[in-house]
């Protein structure tokens, strides 16, 4: 599994703004601690009566330290670590799938250039001693006279002896009569070992296959126990399937080389194939860049693809000296609709704001993000303060319009919002920027809520 650090998801500033902003919402102060109690966050000089678990679905990560209106927060990075638990997890996995598929594709193009049996157990040998463990790589092939399996030369072992020995073997045999796979990671605990001069503890063995038939087996061993995993037999039973195909065509080729034409066309086939799950690869890339940009649940920008916008918008503003303003948009008291309504009702609410919020702007520059739980943003490129504005005024009216009924609000009978706007002026950073939305937001709660506040020096 991935590992999250809680002190780098920290350092992020997206997560120090939320953080910021939830502590000035919760009127508080926190400390937040890695898992042997070191300050990572906050005041040393705070003591605090509760303490909160920060944590993965398999370790503890970090503490939350505060009175009982820290919950939120706690609740927050809970879910801010699941998500970067998840995003990593993704990102791994895929990573696992397009190595793996390049790894075979990179084999099967070695092998199909190889004409001799010789040729391509060689390939076998140096190639599955790069991906799994092990002491000794024996291929061996069944002889179709004798029906016998006739060992070729293993890297690890004395060539002589491999080439000139063959002989019933326990394991490899039960192998060759199934057609199916093995892994053993301790022979001595499996009745069909038979203990020879070669000595192992622990062995994948896999059948060479094709059409229907098993040619050999090939086997790979250690001499001491190992745990041999289930992702070991899929990787290595496709390097076999790879490898009995070539090499029944190598003995083949030896046979009749006028075969050589049909011989080329399996390569290729292989090749198409190898090339069709590389598309799928890339099909898979692009939908993992959805989701890593889109908010699955509202369908708008998610944070890292508003982090990203915002960045370009402010550097394009930098260069063309047009305004830039953007609104920060709360759903006044929602955690009390959850707790009141419950989260599917939570959910529904909130994708009916999220619509209102798509729909109050036009241009293909404008950007609306989920900005947090329960908060939106929007980007607003080559748009004035009053702009902003008239677009804010339109955004209260059209959720006032969804007449969603919220019983528990403090302000009205049905959802409303709460909006901080803020205009980009000269000689300004980022940071500042987003901080004069936030603390617009702010005075909108603080002046009641169900309005919408412009940013102004006090």
């Amino acid at each position: 599994m991935p590992i999250v650090n809680l002190k780098k998801i920290l350092k992020k500033p997206e997560f120090q703004s939320v953080i910021e902003s939830l502590l000035i919402a919760l009127n508080t102060q926190i400390n937040i601690c890695d898992p042997e109690g070191n300050l990572i966050f906050g005041d040393p000089n705070l003591n605090f009566p509760k303490q909160f678990i920060i944590k993965t679905n398999y370790q503890i990560i970090g503490w939350l330290k505060g009175g009982e209106e820290a919950l939120p927060l706690a609740k927050f990075l809970n879910y801010a670590v699941k998500q970067e638990l998840d995003k990593k997890s993704l990102a791994e996995e895929t990573l696992d799938k397009y190595t793996e598929i390049n790894f075979l594709y990179d084999v099967s193009e070695k092998i199909s250039r190889c004409l001799k049996v010789e040729e391509i157990v060689g390939v076998i040998i140096n190639e599955v001693n790069q991906i799994i463990e092990a002491t000794d790589i024996t291929v061996m092939l069944l002889n179709p006279e004798t029906q016998i399996l006739e060992f070729f030369p293993s890297s690890f072992q004395d060539m002589i002896y491999q080439a000139n020995r063959s002989a019933k073997i326990g394991i490899a045999n039960y192998v060759l009569e199934s057609g199916k796979a093995e892994i053993v990671n301790d022979v001595f605990k499996d009745s069909r070992y038979i203990q020879g001069s070669t000595r192992f503890r622990s062995l994948i063995c896999a059948p060479l296959n094709i059409n229907n038939r098993t040619i050999g087996v090939i086997n790979i061993s250690h001499h001491k126990p190992m745990k041999y995993s289930s992702e070991d037999l899929k990787l290595f039973t496709a390097l076999t399937s790879q490898a009995a195909a070539s090499i029944q065509t190598a003995q083949y080729y030896a046979q009749l080389k006028e075969y050589s034409q049909t011989l080329e066309q399996k390569v290729q086939e292989r090749t198409l194939e190898l090339e069709h799950t590389k598309k799928d690869l890339e099909k898979l890339n692009k939908e993992l860049h959805i989701l890593a940009t889109v908010d699955q649940l509202t369908q708008l920008a998610n944070r890292r693809q508003f982090d990203q916008s915002l960045q370009s918008e402010w550097k394009r503003m930098s260069r063309t000296n047009k305004p830039l303003s953007f609104i920060l948009c709360d759903i006044d008291y929602f955690k009390k609709y959850n707790d009141h309504y419950g989260h599917p009702e939570g959910d529904r609410c909130l994708k009916q704001v999220a619509k209102v919020l798509q729909e109050s702007v036009s241009r293909c520059g404008d950007l609306v993000a989920r900005y947090g739980g329960e908060e939106f943003a929007l980007i607003l490129p080559n748009t004035s303060d009053w702009g902003a504005l008239k677009i804010a005024q339109d955004i209260q009216a059209a959720v006032a319009d969804l007449k969603i009924p919220h019983c528990v609000s403090q302000v009205s009978e049905y959802v409303t919002v709460s909006m901080g706007i803020a205009t980009a002026g000269p000689e300004e950073n980022l940071e500042a920027f987003i901080k004069k939305a936030d603390i617009a937001l702010y005075r909108a709660k603080e002046g009641g809520r169900d309005q919408y506040c412009f940013y102004e020096n006090r």
